[in-house]
Protein backbone atom coordinates (compact mmCIF):
# COMPACT_ATOMS: atom_id res chain seq x y z
CA UNK A 1 0.00 0.00 0.00
CA UNK A 2 0.96 3.84 -0.78
CA UNK A 3 1.88 6.17 2.05
CA UNK A 4 0.64 9.30 1.41
CA UNK A 5 2.42 12.35 2.82
CA UNK A 6 0.50 14.78 4.72
CA UNK A 7 1.75 17.41 2.31
CA UNK A 8 0.11 16.27 -0.03
CA UNK A 9 -3.23 14.87 1.61
CA UNK A 10 -3.24 18.64 2.64
CA UNK A 11 -3.94 19.84 -0.58
CA UNK A 12 -7.21 17.83 -0.52
CA UNK A 13 -8.70 19.70 2.33
CA UNK A 14 -10.79 22.52 0.48
CA UNK A 15 -9.35 25.75 2.61
CA UNK A 16 -11.74 27.77 4.71
CA UNK A 17 -14.86 25.36 3.95
CA UNK A 18 -15.24 24.54 8.06
CA UNK A 19 -18.68 25.76 8.20
CA UNK A 20 -21.75 25.51 10.33
CA UNK A 21 -24.47 23.23 8.78
CA UNK A 22 -28.00 22.15 9.60
CA UNK A 23 -26.80 18.82 10.99
CA UNK A 24 -24.05 20.37 12.60
CA UNK A 25 -20.47 21.08 11.15
CA UNK A 26 -18.70 20.11 8.15
CA UNK A 27 -15.50 20.56 6.01
CA UNK A 28 -14.85 19.85 2.20
CA UNK A 29 -12.35 17.71 0.60
CA UNK A 30 -11.39 17.52 -2.67
CA UNK A 31 -10.66 14.06 -4.31
CA UNK A 32 -7.47 15.51 -6.40
CA UNK A 33 -5.17 11.86 -6.13
CA UNK A 34 -7.56 9.55 -8.71
CA UNK A 35 -10.72 7.15 -8.00
CA UNK A 36 -10.57 5.40 -4.60
CA UNK A 37 -12.64 3.73 -2.02
CA UNK A 38 -12.73 4.50 1.32
CA UNK A 39 -13.09 1.13 3.33
CA UNK A 40 -13.31 2.27 6.79
CA UNK A 41 -13.67 5.80 9.09
CA UNK A 42 -12.25 5.69 12.24
CA UNK A 43 -13.26 9.31 13.14
CA UNK A 44 -12.51 12.80 12.98
CA UNK A 45 -10.62 14.79 16.06
CA UNK A 46 -11.07 18.37 16.21
CA UNK A 47 -9.00 20.20 18.49
CA UNK A 48 -8.18 17.00 20.28
CA UNK A 49 -12.07 16.04 20.63
CA UNK A 50 -12.64 12.48 18.83
CA UNK A 51 -15.72 12.47 16.96
CA UNK A 52 -16.80 8.65 16.27
CA UNK A 53 -17.84 7.20 12.74
CA UNK A 54 -21.61 6.90 14.69
CA UNK A 55 -21.72 11.02 14.08
CA UNK A 56 -20.24 11.51 10.57
CA UNK A 57 -21.47 11.51 7.97
CA UNK A 58 -19.91 11.57 4.64
CA UNK A 59 -21.94 13.48 0.95
CA UNK A 60 -20.66 12.49 -1.61
CA UNK A 61 -21.93 13.75 -4.87
CA UNK A 62 -25.69 13.39 -4.15
CA UNK A 63 -25.76 10.44 -1.79
CA UNK A 64 -24.98 10.62 2.28
CA UNK A 65 -23.41 7.92 3.95
CA UNK A 66 -22.95 7.59 7.05
CA UNK A 67 -19.93 6.57 8.65
CA UNK A 68 -20.64 3.64 10.74
CA UNK A 69 -21.79 1.95 7.35
CA UNK A 70 -18.56 1.99 5.48
CA UNK A 71 -16.48 -1.53 5.90
CA UNK A 72 -14.24 -3.05 3.37
CA UNK A 73 -17.84 -5.10 2.31
CA UNK A 74 -19.10 -1.77 2.01
CA UNK A 75 -16.62 1.11 0.95
CA UNK A 76 -17.59 4.79 0.56
CA UNK A 77 -16.45 5.16 -3.83
CA UNK A 78 -14.80 8.45 -4.87
CA UNK A 79 -13.83 9.42 -8.54
CA UNK A 80 -11.17 11.81 -9.31
CA UNK A 81 -12.13 15.98 -8.39
CA UNK A 82 -14.83 14.95 -6.75
CA UNK A 83 -16.18 17.18 -3.61
CA UNK A 84 -16.88 15.16 -0.67
CA UNK A 85 -18.48 17.14 2.36
CA UNK A 86 -17.57 15.82 6.03
CA UNK A 87 -20.31 16.07 8.27
CA UNK A 88 -20.10 15.48 12.24
CA UNK A 89 -23.81 16.03 13.40
CA UNK A 90 -25.12 17.49 16.19
CA UNK A 91 -21.57 19.22 16.73
CA UNK A 92 -22.28 22.89 17.93
CA UNK A 93 -18.78 24.64 18.47
CA UNK A 94 -17.89 28.01 18.95
CA UNK A 95 -16.04 30.14 16.40
CA UNK A 96 -12.19 29.67 16.76
CA UNK A 97 -9.53 28.22 15.30
CA UNK A 98 -9.67 24.41 14.91
CA UNK A 99 -7.09 21.62 14.03
CA UNK A 100 -8.81 18.55 12.04
CA UNK A 101 -7.81 15.16 11.83
CA UNK A 102 -9.37 12.89 9.41
CA UNK A 103 -8.58 9.54 10.09
CA UNK A 104 -9.72 6.67 7.41
CA UNK A 105 -8.17 3.41 5.52
CA UNK A 106 -8.54 3.31 2.15
CA UNK A 107 -8.11 0.72 -0.20
CA UNK A 108 -5.76 2.00 -2.52
CA UNK A 109 -3.61 3.98 0.16
CA UNK A 110 -4.07 2.16 3.53
CA UNK A 111 -4.38 4.09 6.51
CA UNK A 112 -5.06 7.87 5.88
CA UNK A 113 -4.35 10.79 8.47
CA UNK A 114 -5.13 13.79 7.04
CA UNK A 115 -4.48 16.95 9.84
CA UNK A 116 -5.25 20.65 8.59
CA UNK A 117 -5.72 23.76 10.76
CA UNK A 118 -8.78 25.93 9.98
CA UNK A 119 -11.51 28.79 11.29
CA UNK A 120 -14.67 28.24 12.02
CA UNK A 121 -16.38 31.80 12.07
Amino acid sequence: MTVIPNFILKRMYRSGSLRRLELGVGFDIVNNLGPGQISKLNGISMNGTLYEPSRISLLIGDEAVAGESITEENPATFFLNQVITCVIRDADLPDGSYELTLDLVSREAGKVTLTVKDSLS
